[in-house]
């Protein structure tokens, strides 16, 4: 009976080993440090396979690259790399593909994260402004020019890179202003519709990918002015970063959680996020798929009017996610 008894023992003992509590991990940092006193962090993106971010700068070309788990980003890519001098709204498609805007050179060029190549040099339209790109379920990307009235897609078959005008818009109900940032954020829902932001008048605007219709989303008589990027996590629930650049008054930055109807012609802002200590004209945000928004402190109102930032060192704000349950909106 000996031998029967060390044996459950030696069980017992295993199973109290093995239900020991694990070690709780590490809480992520709740903002990451972009290097250098004129860097203006503008894009994000974020690649889920890696645990990387890529943002870019509004002053220069420089790219940066950090990781979620560490609390500071380095130079990635210099300013000058590849021809670029500026940066605007950056993505990452299905393949890993990194999309960097090149705001008023007209430029999106194309990366391979892993070893920096450039895929492709694309060009929008002379006096444009290559702002936000989306990546839509047919693995194209739609990408806004926030000065001329249209919207380009990109595609790519076996190795052959295209840009060219998708949409024109002058005919549409958008009321373009000269001068001004139209069209912003940019985001494919489903396989038939995009949502576009129009920082200038905070309107958002529904757009058919079959038909190119062009439908202002009813917001229940309120606005998202300084409106900027577009994401979302099931294609309803959508996040609206908006600074202060065309805001009203003193109006505090923050991060809209905005609830949309099925059909994506109405919707209702559920919740604000800011963080302690603020936001600084945010602009683009990722979502990391671990309950975490990361949100660029660009400050770009203070580029734009050629002050020094109003504060140093540049950031991006890492912020819960609100948890399931929690918004309402239209049906």
């Amino acid at each position: 009976m000996r031998p029967l008894l060390l044996g459950l023992a030696a069980v017992l003992t295993l199973g109290f080993v093995g239900t020991a509590p694990a070690a709780s991990e590490p809480e992520p940092p709740d903002r990451y440090v972009i290097p250098g006193d004129r860097a203006f962090p503008v894009g994000l993106a974020y690649d889920p396979d890696t645990g990387h971010y890529y943002t870019g700068s509004a002053a220069d070309g420089t790219l940066y690259r950090g990781h979620v788990d560490e609390g500071a980003a380095e130079v990635w890519s210099p300013d000058g790399a590849d021809g670029r001098t500026v940066t605007a709204g950056m993505t990452m498609d299905g393949k890993g593909r990194l999309y960097v805007g090149g705001a008023d050179t007209g430029m999106v060029r194309v990366y391979d994260p892993e070893d920096g190549e450039l895929l492709a040099e694309l060009s929008g339209r002379d006096g444009g402004f290559v702002n936000e790109i989306a990546i839509a379920d047919d693995g194209s990307a739609f990408v806004t020019d926030s000065r001329l009235p249209v919207i380009y897609r990109i595609t790519e078959r076996r190795g052959q890179w295209k840009m060219k005008p998708w949409l024109e818009l002058a005919d549409s109900p958008i009321d373009w202003v000269d001068g001004e940032h139209n069209l912003n954020g940019i985001l494919a829902v489903g396989h038939r519709h995009l949502l576009a932001m129009q920082s200038n008048t905070g309107q958002v605007w529904r757009i058919d990918r079959r038909t190119g219709k062009v439908t202002e989303v009813d917001l229940g008589g309120e606005s998202l002015p300084s409106g900027d990027v577009l994401i979302s996590d099931d294609g309803r629930r959508v996040y609206v970063t908006q600074g202060n650049l065309y805001a009203e008054g003193n109006r505090e930055p923050r991060v809209a959680v905005v609830q949309f109807a099925r059909d994506l012609t109405r919707a209702e802002i559920t919740d604000s996020l800011i963080p302690p200590g603020g936001l600084l004209h945010p602009a683009q945000a990722a979502l990391t798929g671990h309950g975490r928004l990361l949100v660029v402190n660009t400050q770009y109102n203070r580029f734009i009017q050629g002050l020094p930032p109003e504060s140093l060192p540049f950031t991006i704000s890492s912020i819960p996610v609100p948890e399931r349950g929690r918004e309402s909106g239209p049906a």
